[in-house]
């Protein structure tokens, strides 16, 4: 198999250097998640104490709001890809360029997904579960978080640069700001605490709202005093020269509708497990929350291999890029064991938390085991995925992911779904099963090595 022949040729073994610089920028970013999750399980516990019709709301709003993350994410590493390369390249007139497309398209989208969240919550929810209990809650929740998500774009992108630049520090500190004041107003707004009324599932998505005002400043902060080469004028803002517009928007398009195309899958799925009972979705929320805090590999991995592919692909070394992208591979399988075994034991603590009835809590402990048994399988398709987009391989990064995730994830669930009488954890398994298949395509698409190229030589010199 040609992927093992690529791994024995370039070996972890010897190369305690590579292996030191990849963990050193993959950990500042895992922390990061792993404080991010920790508090948004804290958040998840506050809303669930108040009853699985709640956690039902808050449940189907993440999973809109999801779509809008994804979109936003894929502008900003698309991105992401031509600031770390231009930067390998030294031309930092192009670097601010590129930033300033990121921020510009990751605020417009973002307010293309905030306007319905803000006008017919209650359509939303419905599109999820017919049960009506959830309507007052989604109604309440969903119009303060969607303002929310502007500052969260603005974030976003900066960090995004920040990090592609090798400066994975900065977003761990303000991580840490925003999550500690998140959990704060929470427990404040939720609960009613320091003089405030108990607000409910209202009182959440307030703290959701001004703990991300808070990111945001700390991220202007950040930027500023590190005086980070893409900092740009906000009257030089939409100073961006059609010609790398138009390339950024080639590149990013693709990467933009399979990020969409994904999350609408995922959302897609969620409402097709909905189908047996609303009580599934309080446990796939208990069980998404728990498997956030062990999934924070891949967050790691992504910004490593950004870092550790873009930068030599950029600076047209590309045999050590094509070497480094294998190497983090095997690099991400080594941790991918650790992780898994931490998650299957994370089943039998996490879901004893939450105030909803035994079955529940059974049903989420199913799904996180699940996951655990297939987490190696999981990581092995993300970690391809980032490779694929090291190199500016938008076309096979959207049939690899979004694509497949519609072709076959989808109708195999749905069709269990609507035309079986199968269990719900039966239906899970199947929806489960099809990432196997995805690693023999994903593996495929990665040593045609179509992704080993220089994406910088494609430009003009800076205007």
């Amino acid at each position: 198999m040609k992927l093992i022949e690529r791994l024995k040729k370039y070996p972890l073994r010897q190369n305690d250097d590579f292996i030191r610089r990849a963990l050193s920028v993959a950990i500042p970013t895992i922390l990061q998640q792993v404080i991010t999750n920790m508090v948004n399980l804290l958040d998840n516990l506050m809303v669930g104490q108040l009853g699985e019709a709640t956690i039902t709301a808050v449940a189907s709003a993440s999973k809109y709001f999801l779509i809008a993350f994804f979109a936003v994410f894929g502008l900003a590493n698309a991105s992401g890809i031509y600031i770390a390369q231009f930067n390998g390249a030294g031309r930092s007139e192009r670097v601010k360029q590129s930033y300033r497309f990121s921020l510009l398209s990751c605020l417009l989208v973002m307010l293309l997904f905030m306007l319905p969240a803000f006008f017919m919550p209650r359509k939303i929810g419905a599109f999820f579960t017919p049960d009506t209990a959830i309507s007052d809650p989604i109604a309440a929740y969903m119009p303060l978080v969607a303002v929310a998500g502007l500052f969260q774009a603005y974030s976003l992108s900066t960090q995004t640069a920040m990090r592609c630049l090798g400066d994975t520090k900065s977003s761990l500190y303000i991580s840490i700001v925003s999550v500690f004041s998140n959990g704060f107003f929470n427990y404040i707004f939720i609960f009613g605490h320091l003089g405030f009324p108990a607000m409910g599932v209202r009182g959440a998505a307030l703290g959701t709202l001004f703990a991300r005002a808070i990111e945001s400043l700390c991220t202007y902060w950040a930027s500023r005093s590190r005086r980070f080469c893409f900092q740009t004028r906000l009257r030089d803002l939409f100073h961006l020269p059609r010609e790398l517009a138009l390339t950024i928007t080639r590149r990013a398009l693709p990467l933009c509708i399979n990020e969409i195309g994904y999350g609408s899958g995922m959302a897609m799925v969620f409402k097709f497990y909905g189908t047996r009972e609303s009580s599934v979705l309080a446990a796939m929320n208990i069980m998404g929350t728990t498997s956030d805090l062990f999934f924070v590999l891949t967050s790691g991995m992504a910004v490593a291999t950004t870092v550790m592919v873009s930068h030599l692909l950029g600076a047209d070394e590309l045999e050590k890029g094509r070497a480094n992208a294998y190497r983090m591979y095997k690099l991400n399988f080594f941790c991918s064991l650790l992780f898994a075994l931490l998650l299957f034991a994370s089943s039998f603590i996490f879901p004893g938390f939450y105030n909803v009835r035994q079955e529940v809590r059974d049903m989420a402990a199913f799904f996180i085991r699940i996951y655990a048994l297939f987490y190696i399988v999981y990581s092995s398709n993300a970690q391809a995925y980032f490779i694929l987009r090291a190199g500016g391989d938008m076309r096979h990064t959207l049939m690899m992911d979004s694509a497949y995730f519609w072709l076959v994830n989808i109708p195999v669930v749905g069709l269990a779904a609507y035309f079986t009488d199968w269990s719900i954890f039966m239906l899970f398994l199947a929806g489960q099963l099809t990432d196997v298949l995805k690693w023999f395509v994903s593996t495929h698409i990665l040593t045609r090595e179509i992704w080993v190229r220089n994406l910088t030589s494609e430009m003009s010199e800076d205007v």
